[in-house]
């Protein structure tokens, strides 16, 4: 590891759980995020808190009006099984009083990791946070802190909708929007809550030359180093400027001849796996025997992040590489097939759905036992989930974000009609007829 979160105060962090206890809110000053207290905000649970009145404009009125509001809305939407609703708190940062928050996971000195699945009354945004950061580790990332010295990196991903998933990972979980009234949030959160070890850490790190031949003019920082041991897991991050996410598989057999590939010797080679979101906060769901993120800039960049990896000994790369191997040969027979659906350039705004064209082909009708394969060919990210936008996810199949230049498959058992769509961007849809 390059660097990591070291000499963390632990007074800072009891310090940050109990900023979280009485509210916290986002105040947007250029790429800094400030944040205050809250003296108005109870120290309930985060999903118990009603929204805070203004210290200066609220009235019992205005309060007994919102607690009708809330009565009412609970009345006429039960929630679902295995779900928690939040109602956001006015957001008291500086600047930002018009905006609502509601803290899902509070701080802790620990990792969450997991999957969010979310259904609010409005478009909302997403947050993790990662830290308390070092002395010193403040280096051009977006920042949250509650007094200017405890200072946490922050990821803001604003997917655009008011209903979805989102596979996370970081020090913190809460939900945001920039509007002054408050919203409701029906939540679950499938996740675990580690100590930090060799693969579960939240750190800064300052890139270095790339020492891989070709990339000498390029910057790298090494997350997760390369072992013969496989990663899985999920990265959240917050650089200082737009990077790119890499894993690396291997190193490769001598009989291998993978598209991309990345060595620092000319020897010993590793299959590349590169994808470009164009960002600087985002979370990525991984895969490899190392990760690491990039640019292709000569000047050094920071990145903070939590990541949460579990491991599988180099065994289970063999074993995976034999499983291909069988499943390309049954792809061959008569009995199963792979079918490639593309999700094409420009598909991010709005156009494709009038000539039905966001996903190509829009429909097809496959074997039971036969795999669909969604190739992303756009820049910008996407998802294959079952549904509609009208009704929400089936929870049969979603493949999460699926990167520029990266795949998904999914395999039809059953036989059926099974409608899909874009949680980003819900006018793309598509439908698979099993037979």
């Amino acid at each position: 590891m390059l660097s990591d979160m070291a000499g963390i105060d632990k007074a800072a962090i009891v310090f940050s759980i109990a900023i979280t206890a009485i509210g916290a809110g986002f105040a947007f000053v250029g790429d800094s995020v400030v944040v205050s207290p809250d003296p108005t905000t109870s120290a309930l649970p985060a999903m118990e808190r009603e929204s805070a009145p203004d210290a200066e404009t609220s009235t019992p009125t205005d309060q007994a009006a919102g607690t009708d509001k809330k009565a009412k809305y609970d009345s006429v939407n039960p929630l679902k099984t295995g779900y928690k609703r939040a109602v956001s708190s006015q957001d008291p940062g500086v600047g930002h009083k018009g905006h609502q928050l509601a803290v899902l996971l509070d701080p802790s000195d620990k990792v969450y990791s997991g999957t969010l699945t979310y259904d609010a009354t409005e478009p909302i945004q997403l947050i993790t946070l990662h830290g308390p950061l070092a002395d010193g580790n403040d280096k051009g990332q977006t920042i949250w802190t509650p007094d200017g010295k405890t200072k946490f990196a922050l990821t803001l991903v604003d997917p655009k909708n008011a209903k979805g998933k989102w596979e996370f990972a970081g020090n913190a979980l809460a939900v945001h929007t920039f509007n002054a009234a408050p919203f409701t949030v029906d939540y679950k959160i499938d996740y675990t809550k580690q100590a930090m070890s060799e693969t579960v850490m939240t750190g800064t790190v300052m890139s270095v030359q790339d020492p891989g031949i070709g990339h000498e003019s390029h910057q790298l920082a090494m997350l997760l180093e390369p072992s013969d041991d496989t990663y899985s897991g999920i990265l959240s991050y917050s650089a200082s400027e737009n990077i790119q996410l890499i894993s690396l598989r291997g190193p490769v057999g001598a009989d291998e001849r993978p598209a991309r590939t990345w060595t620092s010797d000319g020897e010993t080679i590793f299959e590349l796996t590169f994808v470009d979101p164009k960002n600087k906060m985002g979370s990525w769901k991984f895969e490899g025997n190392a990760l690491a993120v990039h640019t292709m800039f000569p000047d050094q960049f920071a990145v903070s992040y939590s990541v949460s990896a579990t491991t599988a000994a180099d065994k289970t790369v063999e074993d995976k590489n034999e499983t291909h191997i069988k499943e390309a040969y049954k792809q061959e027979s008569a009995d199963a097939m792979t079918h490639t659906v593309e999700m094409p350039a420009g598909t991010s705004v709005p156009g494709c759905e009038e000539t039905n064209e966001c996903y190509l082909p829009p429909s097809l009708t496959v074997s039971a036992g036969d795999t669909i394969k969604w190739v992303n060919v756009d820049t910008a990210a996407h998802t294959v989930t079952s549904g509609s936008p009208s009704d929400g996810p089936s929870d049969m199949f979603d493949s999460s974000l699926v990167m520029g230049n990266a795949s998904y498959s999914f395999t039809f058992e059953k036989a059926g009609t099974y409608d899909y769509f874009c949680m980003i961007h819900p006018w793309m849809l598509g439908s698979v007829t099993v037979s």
